[in-house]
């Protein structure tokens, strides 16, 4: 769960908000559009639940920090052959210092090209601008390299080669040892540069204040996630929007559509239906959607009962006249063998087999049938069965044409059936032919009961005409009525349905909206609150900085405030001249504009979220008065106890006041020679800075001798405190330390002997070995180090100048171990 989430399901259990019915909306709201749709849609699986994802909080790991080793650079701007800038991996200030057009600038913009793929520059320059990046004395191959140290990850580098004269011809591939090459995207640090830029050129310092205070806030808004709160108030303010437009145009569809139904002349029911769900306080859609779909039980609905009646199917006159013939001819038949001996057989044949069976059911030798005594012998039996035989042999053809009679009669009723229960329904529908069609029908069923096939064939031949001849008017007429109302229906039904699917969706998103109005007065009230929080820190540090920068200025600068939204979004920059209120910009001089910016630009790219522990200042000097450049070296001397502060810069100002005031701080001066050769030397670091002070007390002739034998150690012993923490710092941050880590490993072993102790064995626990391995060095390696100490304490009783060469000797040779 986000940092947000958190902060906002705080804020709702303080207000007392956790169980409100828009609290889960607002929450669907934080996880993106696609998860407010879902809620508000119904799709999700479930509504975001307050409680569990409170308790699911957490915090998102920090990014691992990276500085920068070095950055080589070849046929790129103001450099041709192949140069490198070699730089220390971890806090500290390093002024890169050149004349102009000494090739310094073009190390800070491949730097920040590497990272993001262009220089800020080349924005919004002319063609010349962009098309004159590649350096003319080295016309082959132009590439940049930077070295890096992760921390938790170890060494990785960017590189990026043109084979072209087009910038867009390359991308930045980043390189680590038994890894797979990948693009620069890969590391997921895009969002980062937008939002913690750690590049400043003199460019973006001239240009930050000049581009207005919507482009200002716009900057900080990145730094301090406004983005986040702002898309959370647009989510929730388009999803009200969206469904108070669908309402607004259900109801004026609903008002139009009745307008269209009221004005159509016809009696057809639907009409008058679709007015009553229409009017309805709650609009009646599953009715609608029943009478445009058909949906809607017969006996209410016209149509329905209409289109019932046309499907109605009359006797086929055809099949009934082949049916009379049927009849006609089996009755011939069987009056050809009615009365005669066929049928006396039949007859005697019957009579005899019921006395055979009466004798079997109760065996009795008396006759059944007259009563006589002792007649029904077994003999009897026998001749009895012979006789049946007999009977039956000659009451065959009586039996077939008695067969084929019933059978034809049951065929012929099949041919009857009962007036369909449509036409009892449907008396009030006016078809005029619907009673004959009645009559007829009722008429036709009457044979039902009829049991002689001349009679029913009879029936048949009278009736079936009348009978098809009604039924067939009245299903045309059926017919003609249901397709003149469909005709009159059918435009109303298209415009229902069309309406149906605005209505769907406004019902839908009704009941929302007044969670909606809610969430978005409430999330308006936190995210000013948010807001104002986020911006108070850097608010404050740029405040603080400006004091260290103002020095001698007589403008003021008072709070710092993000305002508005919108178009109307600014930066707030409160300045007084002399105590009397006044716009920053139209008050400031260039060089004040300069130092304000910088104030602006460092609280923004050193905020503990930016995985960029280095920051690339270019040219921070021009425009700058003598005593503001004191302050600006302060403010850098500040930011490097914490990020690398690299500035680029051709002024000597910055150098002398960084010596002046005793900053620690790296110098190393670029010369550019003939055909676009630029070399690169350390012209001064910490180590040399405290051998140069120990060297220039030991020349001072004011000192007494004692005092210098005490104070030339104490500068030695710093410099060899220094270098110690210079190695320990290379080689823990290039192994993928973090480098918190490493700074509080320094400050708990901040005398000389553990910090000795862990530059040469990367142990602080092994003190007890530091004099015998730089006895390994040599003896004077001990005896400097010894001396360095003890003079801490008390004089030193040999040549301190002797003391400050071994020391020297020594840092170097700590340099040199792997």
């Amino acid at each position: 769960m986000s940092a947000l989430h958190d902060i906002v399901l705080t804020r709702l259990a303080a207000s007392g908000g956790t169980n409100a019915s828009w609290a889960p909306l607002l929450l669907a709201a934080l996880d993106g559009e696609s998860a407010l749709t879902a809620f508000l849609e119904r799709a999700a699986t479930s509504a975001p639940d307050v409680v569990r994802q409170a308790t699911a909080s957490g915090v998102s790991p920090a990014a691992p920090g990276v500085f920068v080793a070095s950055v080589s650079v070849t046929g790129f701007r103001g450099i041709g052959a192949a140069a490198t800038l070699t730089l220390k991996p971890g806090p500290g200030l390093t002024l890169v210092v050149g004349r102009n057009g000494s090739g310094k600038s073009s190390f800070a913009e491949a730097l920040e090209c590497l990272f993001t793929g262009t220089s800020s520059r080349w924005e919004g320059r002319t063609a010349p601008w962009k098309t004159g990046w590649k350096n003319l004395h080295e016309p082959g191959l132009a590439a940049l390299k930077a070295d890096l140290i992760v921390e938790g990850q170890g060494p990785l580098s960017l590189s990026r080669v043109w084979n072209s004269d087009a910038l867009v011809d390359a991308e930045t591939v980043v390189s680590a040892k038994g890894k797979k090459d990948k693009p620069l995207s890969a590391l997921g640090w895009d969002a980062s540069l937008a939002t913690f830029r750690p590049f400043l050129s003199y460019n973006e310092l001239g240009t930050m204040l000049d581009e207005g205070p919507s482009k200002l806030y716009d900057a900080l808004s990145s730094v301090l996630g406004l983005e986040e709160l702002t898309a959370v108030q647009t989510r929730l303010v388009n999803a009200r929007k969206a469904r108070e437009s669908v309402v607004t145009a259900a109801k004026s569809g609903a008002k139009d559509l009745a307008q269209r139904l009221a004005a159509v002349d016809s009696n057809d029911d639907r009409f008058g239906k679709a007015l009553v769900a229409l009017g309805a306080k709650n609009q009646d859609l599953s009715a609608l959607e029943g009478l445009v779909v058909g949906d809607a039980a017969p006996e209410e609905n016209v149509v329905s009962r209409l289109r019932q009646i046309a499907s109605l199917a009359a006797p086929d006159e055809q099949a009934v006249a082949t049916m009379v013939e049927k009849l006609q001819s089996v009755e011939r038949a069987f009056a050809q063998v009615a009365g005669t001996n066929a049928q006396r057989a039949r007859q005697r044949a019957d009579l005899l087999d019921a006395a055979v069976s009466v004798h079997a059911a109760e065996p009795s030798p008396d006759c059944p049938v007259c009563g006589a005594k002792k007649r029904l012998s077994d003999a009897w039996l026998r001749s009895t069965q012979m006789e049946i035989a007999a009977l039956r042999d000659e009451a065959r053809s009586f039996d077939a044409a008695s067969n084929s009679r019933r059978m034809a009669m049951t065929e012929a009723l099949r041919f009857i059936t009962q007036p369909p229960p449509i036409l009892a329904q449907s008396t009030l529908l006016g078809l005029a032919a619907l009673p004959t069609a009645r009559e007829q029908w009722a008429t036709w069923g009457s044979g039902r009961v009829l049991t002689d096939a001349s009679a029913l064939a009879e029936h048949f031949e009278q009736h079936v005409l009348a009978l098809v001849e009604a039924v067939n008017a009245l299903t045309s007429e059926a017919r003609d009525e249901a397709q003149k109302r469909d005709d009159a229906w059918r435009p109303a039904a298209s415009s229902i349905v069309e309406w149906l699917s605005t209505a769907r969706k406004a019902q839908a998103g009704q009941g929302a909206i007044a969670d909606l109005k809610q969430a978005e007065a409430w999330w308006k009230e936190v995210s000013e609150q948010l807001r104002n929080e986020r911006f108070a820190p850097i608010a404050k540090k740029a405040m603080d900085t400006w004091k260290l920068l103002r020095l001698q200025s007589n403008v003021d600068l008072g709070d710092i405030d993000l305002e508005g939204t919108g178009v109307k979004r600014k930066v707030a920059l409160r300045v007084t001249v002399d105590g009397t209120p006044a716009e920053a910009v139209g008050v400031m001089s260039q060089g004040e504009l300069h130092a304000l910016a910088l104030s602006l630009f460092l609280p923004r790219a050193t905020l503990p979220e930016s995985p960029f522990r280095f920051i690339a200042i270019d040219d921070p000097v021009q425009s700058m008065d003598p005593s503001r450049v004191d302050g600006l070296a302060r403010v850098f001397g500040e930011t490097a106890m914490t990020r690398q502060v690299i500035v680029f810069t051709h002024d000597d100002r910055l150098p002398e006041a960084v010596r002046r005031l005793g900053i620690p701080a790296t110098v190393i001066g670029v010369t550019r020679r003939e055909r676009s050769v630029v070399e690169s030397r350390n012209a001064l670091d910490p180590v040399q800075a405290y051998l140069d002070d120990a060297r220039a007390v030991a020349k001072t002739s004011e000192l007494s001798t004692k005092v210098i034998a005490r104070v030339v150690p104490g500068f030695c012993r710093a410099a060899l405190e220094a270098v110690c923490m210079e190695k320990v710092r290379a080689k823990r941050l290039g192994k993928g330390a973090r480098h918190e880590d490493v700074e509080q490993l320094l400050l708990e072993n901040g005398k000389t002997h553990p910090l000795m102790a862990l530059a040469l064995f990367d142990d602080e626990k092994k003190t007890g070995d530091v004099l015998s391995r730089l006895n390994k060095i040599g003896s004077w390696a001990a005896d400097a180090f010894k001396a360095c100490k003890e003079g801490a304490h008390e004089a030193h009783v040999g040549d301190v100048v002797e003391l400050i060469d071994s020391t020297k000797k020594l840092a170097a040779q700590l340099r040199s171990l792997a």
